[in-house]
């Protein structure tokens, strides 16, 4: 059986179904495998795509949406059980294949988090950043002959002003293939769309990721574009998770 490899962060692997997870709707003959982690940044997104790539000469297909770009990783060759990490602030996982644990989304220590959000993070660069992981998978699966499609947990992550672009910036975002992105709209993502379509489907405020209908009808509407018929049954159950 043929494999569909997804990529993101917790807009992708959440606690409830996400887009991922209804891909198999639409395609039945091929097999899902889920990459997302959430917190995750565009780099351990990216590595966590390419690293999936590499393990299954059965990839055909991959989906991958971008994270904000603000995040990055702090690595570890250990576990060290005696850091006191911020939950709030970060994720922690042991990945095998490198060796290392990463804590992502951010520092673990919260200070350190926001003296380096403030002190060495750069709009432009993280801008420059986020160019570059696409153009890297966008290379990287064009040579592995794999058909893929990227698209924004929120539009704003991209710029696409070229006038408050440098030049290398423009140089950048002119290699990438823009056709190969699925945008709500102009460049929105899946949070805009759920904004605009169906604002409901949060349970705000507690948590402020978009609840499975939303998804469901990303995928439908957005993603593949097409008639899709659920049961009322199964519909139901992704209504349960509104609280």
């Amino acid at each position: 059986m043929k494999i569909i490899l997804t990529a993101g962060c917790s807009f992708t692997k959440y606690k409830w179904p996400t887009w991922a997870n209804f891909i198999s709707w639409f395609e039945p003959e091929h097999r899902i495998i889920n990459l997302g982690a959430a917190g995750s940044s565009n780099e351990t997104i990216q590595r966590s795509l390419y690293t999936g790539v590499n393990k299954s000469k059965s990839v055909d297909k991959a989906f991958v949406m971008w994270s904000g770009t603000n995040r990055y990783e702090i690595v570890h060759d250990k576990i060290d059980e005696n850091l006191k990490k911020d939950e709030t602030v970060t994720y922690s996982r042991w990945n095998p294949d490198f060796e290392w644990n990463i804590f992502y989304g951010g520092h673990y220590f919260k200070d350190k988090h926001e003296y380096n959000i403030r002190w060495f993070q750069n709009e432009r660069q993280n801008d420059v950043r986020m160019l570059e992981r696409i153009l890297f998978m966008q290379y990287y699966l064009e040579k592995s002959k794999i058909e893929y499609k990227m698209m924004c947990y929120r539009g704003h992550i991209i710029m696409h002003d070229k006038d408050k672009m440098s030049n290398g910036q423009r140089a950048l975002y002119d290699k990438i293939d823009w056709s190969r992105f699925i945008f709500y709209k102009d460049f929105g993502g899946l949070d805009d769309y759920t904004e605009e379509v169906w604002p409901d489907q949060y349970n705000k405020p507690e948590d402020l990721h978009p609840l499975p209908i939303a998804h469901y009808h990303w995928v439908r509407d957005i993603m593949y574009k097409i008639e899709h018929k659920v049961s009322e049954n199964e519909y139901e159950k992704l209504k349960k998770w509104k609280i």
